[in-house]
């Protein structure tokens, strides 16, 4: 809507009898452009859907729903974001309820599980589920979706139904879906699942959240029209370099993520089976998903030393601190906060150099980067890391500096201002709007 415009609302008292209560019955829109003074009138329930467009002073909170299928999966990338989002919001004053499978909180919505045939099956080795809505949103200031599900959808619908601004993030790269349906070589059917994204639920948003310029730049590419705001994910600011580093009997990698096809850690434990020290390595892959037995099998086939763990947060910053490097496989990924975790804990990275794939972005020389699956190159950049123990600790301190680009408080505040851009814009619109099919009376002219 044009700035240059000045809304006020006057509202008539007329008497309308309402369950006992007197309510007004219709209310007035002044509208001032320039010297050009309007008068249009709308229904009462018209003008609750009206308020006066706002910026995000310090100091004023607001109420934001999340809506994402689960909550209660620790091992979804995609839910630990949402959680870390709710409790960073939280902690800056704001109130946040979650709309979700698992949704434990004293405003949250824990809604029911929805089964589909098949799917349910498929994503549950994932860990993804799908839910089922059917109440309101009651003094919400913005919903805010996370996945493009029927969950979100039928949210969606209601939101719009009931006048409240949204957003949208985008988490579920079209490759995760294919590659696990074993068609990620099929350039066309990921391309059919960006367009049915758009078509069926991003097209209706103004704003999508993309957690990094890669992803943000795929979306423009396949048609998405909507204001792209690149904000990460943003990692847990517990995740430090210790303050000292810890002496290990051998050269410990880690990799952590979802242990499924996409995540490509079979090409770690090939490159190490090539490696000059193979016999000196230790390889623990921290994760759990429909791969593990794969990767087990395979480990003990090529005689490499792998453990396999999933731990809590504590644990797991422990376990990167006493790390001596970070290798992060993936072919896919749309940002891997995992792997911004690691450098954060002062670790050197060596990450696939993927097409599909944002982390390469973490790489600040390419001694950190390798082709992607490319074994041979892998072992490569691990014994060159394990040759040079005094190189690896002078990066590993600029890597734990430049991690600090990607902090969650860095990533809150700009997702404050998103929803502050939503919720301003959008009641501005649905002022302008009214202009369009309502009668005017200009009383003055220019």
């Amino acid at each position: 809507m044009n700035k240059r415009y000045v809304e006020y609302a006057i509202r008539l008292y007329a008497e309308s009898y309402n369950k006992r209560q007197f309510a007004p019955s219709f209310y007035i829109i002044f509208t001032k452009k320039y010297t050009n003074i309007y008068f249009t009138m709308i229904t009462y329930n018209q003008f609750l859907r009206l308020k006066k467009p706002r910026d995000l002073p310090e100091g004023d909170f607001m109420t934001i729903a999340i809506v994402i299928d689960l909550i209660d999966c620790l091992t979804n990338g995609s839910v630990m974001t949402a959680r870390r989002f709710a409790d960073g919001l939280r902690a800056k004053g704001h109130e946040v309820r979650l709309v979700a499978i698992g949704a434990d909180g004293e405003n949250d919505c824990d809604v029911k599980e929805r089964y589909v045939p098949v799917l349910t099956e498929v994503s549950a080795k994932n860990q993804i589920k799908f839910g089922k809505f059917d109440e309101e949103f009651t003094g919400v200031d913005i919903v805010h979706f996370i996945f493009p599900f029927k969950l979100e959808k039928k949210c969606k619908q209601l939101a719009d139904e009931m006048g409240i601004p949204t957003t949208a993030a985008f988490h579920v790269q079209p490759e995760n879906v294919s590659y696990n349906a074993h068609l990620g070589w099929c350039k066309p059917f990921n391309n059919l699942v960006y367009a049915w994204f758009r078509r069926t639920f991003y097209k209706n948003f103004d704003r999508i959240h993309c957690p990094t310029a890669f992803i943000a730049q795929q979306l423009a590419d396949h048609g998405y029209k909507g204001e792209l705001y690149v904000i990460s994910n943003g990692y847990d600011p517990a995740f430090v370099p210790p303050a000292k580093r810890h002496a290990n009997g051998k050269f410990e990698i880690v990799m952590t993520g979802r242990l499924a096809p996409e995540k490509n850690q079979q090409v770690i434990i090939r490159a190490i089976a090539r490696s000059k020290y193979k016999d000196s390595i230790h390889l623990t892959l921290l994760g759990n998903g429909p791969c593990k037995g794969k990767l087990e099998a395979l480990a003990a086939k090529l005689g490499v030393d792998v453990s396999f763990d999933f731990l809590p947060k504590d644990r797991l910053i422990k376990r990167l601190q006493e790390s001596d490097l970070y290798v992060h496989a993936a072919s896919v990924e749309i940002e891997a906060i995992a792997a911004i975790e690691a450098i954060a804990c002062g670790l050197v990275p060596v990450i696939a150099e993927s097409n599909l794939s944002a982390t390469k972005q973490f790489a600040l020389d390419s001694r950190s980067l390798f082709k992607d699956n490319d074994a041979d190159e892998l072992a490569e950049k691990v014994d060159y890391w394990y040759e040079h123990p005094s190189e690896r600790a002078a990066m590993g301190g600029r890597y734990a500096i430049f991690a600090k680009k990607f902090s969650l408080a860095n990533s809150l505040s700009l997702a404050e201002q998103m929803f502050a851009d939503e919720i301003s814009e959008y009641r501005a619109r649905k002022l302008s709007v009214r202009e369009e099919f309502v009668p005017r009376f200009s009383l003055f002219t220019r």
